[in-house]
């Protein structure tokens, strides 16, 4: 008899030990179903990704070109007119500032918007005195901003987040607004731009830091000119960039 009801103990303990197992067992799966599922952080670049930079540019020079101050002659004989200087002019290269911020529309294509702050030189050579003056040069600084927005398609192979080296193409226009005569005097136009670049990143994380050196051609309509037309300059470029 006692091995019997010891027998019947130990069938109810371990039953009560495995209806107990399934009770924990079905709660542990039902909160897993109920939490919500947890999102990756996932891969950088992707599309909602930003990308704040700053640094230096170089920004080249262009001639204004040459010019005479001219009198009229009294004389019958004489029709050429009296030159009583010329004037030789041109905007010298500068290094300026800029900072910039992109979105990231998909891993490749990126739109970006920018501001760079500038102070050129403008210089006039005035040479060729009708009575020998010592020639002149004169010199007025020009404060000259460009706010610009521009679309960037990068050759990232994929997975992009393991592209250390990032090849880029990059085109866009941008609002230019320069000041002179002691900053009383306003000039504006509009900049096309476009060019090519390299960014280079540390690691793999999804923030990370990186260098971005580019060089392109800007195209002016406008600005402080004398001519009407276009002006072609050169712009190279090398900021610290941050991907988040």
């Amino acid at each position: 008899m006692s091995l019997a009801r010891g027998v019947a103990a130990t069938v109810r303990h371990a039953a009560c030990v495995g209806a107990l197992g399934g009770t924990l067992g079905m709660m542990a799966a039902d909160a897993q179903i109920r939490s919500p599922p947890q999102r990756p952080i996932g891969p950088t670049p992707r599309a909602g990704s930003w990308e704040i930079g700053g640094g230096p540019a170089f920004v080249g020079g262009y001639d204004l070109g040459s010019a005479s101050a001219d009198l009229s002659r009294n004389s019958t004989t004489d029709t050429n007119p009296f030159t009583l200087f010329v004037t030789d002019s041109n905007v010298t290269p500068a290094w300026s500032p800029f900072g910039r911020v992109a979105y990231y529309v998909s891993p490749k294509l990126a739109v970006e918007g920018g501001v760079r702050f500038g102070r050129p030189v403008y210089q006039i050579d005035l040479s060729g005195d009708a009575e020998s003056a010592p020639d002149v040069v004169a010199e007025e600084t020009l404060d000259q901003y460009l706010f610009d927005a521009s679309v960037v398609w990068h050759f990232s192979r994929p997975p992009a987040s393991r592209s250390r080296i990032v090849p880029f193409v990059y085109g866009g226009a941008g609002y230019l607004r320069e000041l002179h005569e002691a900053q009383e005097l306003v000039e504006t136009g509009i900049e096309y731009h476009a060019g090519a670049g390299i960014k280079y990143w540390f690691g793999n994380a999804p923030r990370r830091f990186g260098f971005r050196g580019d060089g392109g051609l800007s195209v002016r309509d406008g600005g402080f000119d004398f001519d009407e037309g276009l002006r072609i300059v050169p712009v190279a470029g090398v900021s610290l960039v941050f991907l988040f």
